[in-house]
């Protein structure tokens, strides 16, 4: 059995909760490399989280699919 396909906020809101688990990451590791990794990754993630966002609003507004 597939699971039920992600809607885009589903993607979003999953993305939005890694990101944020990407920062308390930054904020318990115990190099600055690795906090400027996680740092980093988090606003990559979060950057990711936002692109979704605003195709799912386009597409809410009648934008292209």
């Amino acid at each position: 059995m597939s699971a039920k396909p992600l809607s885009d906020l589903d993607v979003y809101r999953r993305l939005t909760e890694a990101a944020e688990a990407l920062d308390r990451m930054a904020e318990e590791a115990a190099s600055l490399v690795g906090e400027t990794a996680s740092k980093t990754a988090a606003a990559s993630v979060r950057g990711m989280a936002n692109a979704v966002y605003q195709h799912a609003l386009a597409v809410d507004a009648g934008g292209p699919h």
